[in-house]
């Protein structure tokens, strides 16, 4: 039944190809600003305030239609999340390092050129766990300072997401907004999931393609 449906799938996209310019192949840098945070018990759901770090990586993008593309991407970021305790005077962060590796499939809203206008995303994104740090301040003092690992604190190494986003997209560049929630929970024991709003933008490059000269 499944290789019946993958087929169909397949032959209906071929059908919509048909007679359309499919775009090149495009690759380039992604660079951003990330806001992680967490969530206890639902997506998004959000409990602690948001934690500022980079959005490094590289990203490709296949077309294999006029107006949708699959785009792998790796990228470095930090999920975590950063606490205030007015009360207390203190502040906690906690910042876990990722290489994380979103599988996104990318919808062209414009019909007429492939590589302007808005666009959507969304699909899975696995991340895997490379480092982390808590730290706590009293006032402004550093008062606890300790290296986070996965496995030993009940964590998990790898985290499974969900991502959605918006963009705009000129001809080498693209500019978007995401959305990313853990789909299990990243602490088994406190049901704690990862949850990530970000800007990222990116370069896109077609390699291979030669402009073509106007011969007068």
């Amino acid at each position: 039944m499944r290789i019946l449906t993958a087929t169909l799938a397949f032959l209906v996209l071929s059908t919509f190809t048909l007679g359309q310019e499919i775009p090149p192949i495009h690759m380039g840098p992604r660079v951003g600003l990330g806001l992680a945070t967490q969530s206890v018990g639902g997506f998004f759901n959000n409990t602690d305030n948001l934690l500022a770090a980079p959005v490094v990586g590289w990203h490709f993008e296949f077309p294999f239609h006029a107006q949708i593309s699959f785009m792998p991407e790796v990228l470095w970021m930090s999920k975590g999340s950063s606490v205030r305790n007015p009360a207390q005077n203190t502040r906690t962060r906690d910042a876990f390092r990722y290489i994380e590796i979103p599988m996104l499939l990318k919808i062209h809203m414009e019909k007429k050129k492939y590589d302007e206008g808005l666009y959507l995303l969304a699909g899975p994104s696995l991340g895997y766990f490379l480092s982390g740090r808590s730290r706590e301040w009293l006032e402004r003092d550093l008062i606890r300072d300790v290296s986070y690992d996965a496995p030993r604190n009940n964590g998990r190494r790898l985290d499974l997401s969900g991502v959605i986003a918006l963009g705009k997209e000129w001809k080498r560049t693209a500019l978007d907004i995401r959305a990313q929630s853990s789909v299990a929970p990243f602490e088994q024991l406190t049901n704690v999931r990862n949850v990530v709003y970000s800007v990222t933008w990116a370069y896109r490059m077609a390699p291979g393609k030669k402009e073509k000269k106007d011969k007068s």
